[in-house]
């Protein structure tokens, strides 16, 4: 499916309030999606009619593929970055059961409730969840700790570009994790209770993570991500590590066999040009080929009526690449854009014709 966003001043949200499904938006073994470590951001207020504006997100890490695989037959796990996180599907309910990275070893014999479906603004839910993990090979712990999620905001998300997505909830999961950690013994198992005794008289280390997730209506995954982790006591708050992530639309809407958001995302691209027709827009089609591209671009616009037309082609970040002077009025507009001295990777062209502007995201091979 083409993914051509078009944005006029004139256009507003679609009325229908969205909602989260396990259909539409529980991670499925076998996707892959590219995701991308930006500058960290403040993650704003909860509400309704929030608008979070990310256009100027820098990249301070190269782009990396999350893979999602199942082991055992039943466990779904995410990879990425040398970390997996252990999931369990359970009807319409989302559970954590653990994570494993090169230095931790963590299991719930509890798993913890992450999202329980559908969601909608303002739907929350809460879990408990305990096991137990090693540290290095050199520390066992019991863990224990408490998640509670919650659609704390809706709204409008502005992604490099310009682009811009309306159907927007945010979901905030936080998750408090309690671990006491005893020198490890030539009995451990990660699979069995632990000797409870041996932690008695040990101090816990209280940890929290506050993790925000933007889910766009028609997109499995998220496409945009914040992560706090912190210590904190009575007087003061530690932050252990701060992280944002950018997940690119235009690949989720490519998953394979993901009819379902396909479908949503058909609808709502029906629903924007029956707005455009109403509203009578000068802009009659717009192409860019080939899509991905490796020499070049060529960029084609018809319109009802001339107008002066110009064309910009952006960085996914918001970081202005290339930019071609105005052009006289007129009813069509075409444009060869070289693209072999650029790196690889995706960028944003957008022309502008009359008040109007329409743009796409192009893959340079």
């Amino acid at each position: 499916m083409k993914s051509i966003l078009i944005f006029l001043s004139i256009l507003c949200a679609i009325p229908a309030r969205s909602q989260l499904k396990s259909e539409l938006n529980i991670p499925r073994s076998g996707d892959e999606l590219v995701k991308e470590q930006v500058a960290f951001c403040d993650a704003g207020e909860s509400g309704e009619n929030q608008t979070w504006n990310f256009k100027n997100i820098k990249l301070i890490n190269d782009a990396y593929i999350v893979h999602y695989f199942t082991r055992d037959n039943w466990e779904t796990i995410g990879a990425e970055n040398g970390k997996l996180t252990f999931l369990e599907i359970n009807g319409d309910s989302l559970l954590m059961s653990g994570y494993e990275t090169s230095t931790d070893l963590v299991r719930y014999h509890s798993s913890g409730l992450l999202l329980r479906f559908p969601i909608t603004y303002d739907s929350a839910s809460q879990g408990r969840y305990d096991g137990r993990g090693k540290h290095h090979d050199r520390l066992e712990s019991i863990i224990s700790g408490e998640i509670h999620t919650k659609a704390d905001a809706a709204g409008s998300l502005i992604l490099p570009g310009n682009d811009t997505l309306t159907d927007i909830i945010r979901v905030h999961i936080r998750k408090m994790e309690n671990a006491r950690y005893v020198p490890i013994s030539g009995e451990f198992s990660i699979n069995r209770p632990a000797n409870k005794s041996l932690f008695s008289n040990v101090d816990p280390e209280i940890i929290t993570t506050d993790t925000y997730q933007w889910y766009e209506e028609g997109y499995r995954y998220p496409v945009f991500e914040t992560i706090e982790t912190y210590r904190e006591d009575s007087i003061n708050r530690t932050i252990l590590n701060r992280s944002a992530y950018f997940y690119h639309p235009a690949d989720q809407a490519y998953l394979p066999e993901d009819t379902a958001n396909q479908v949503v995302l058909e609808r709502k691209l029906s629903a924007r040009k029956a707005k455009i027709i109403e509203k009578e827009s000068n802009i009659l089609s717009f192409a860019c080929y080939p899509n991905p591209a490796r020499d070049h671009v060529e960029i084609e616009l018809t319109l009802r009526k001339a107008v002066a037309i110009k064309a910009d082609l952006w960085g996914i970040h918001g970081r202005l690449v290339k930019h071609f002077p105005s052009k006289s009025p007129s009813t069509h507009y075409r444009e060869r854009m070289d693209m072999q001295t650029l790196p690889h990777g995706y960028y944003v062209v957008k022309v502008s014709a009359g008040g109007e502007a329409v743009s796409e995201e192009i893959l340079k091979h």
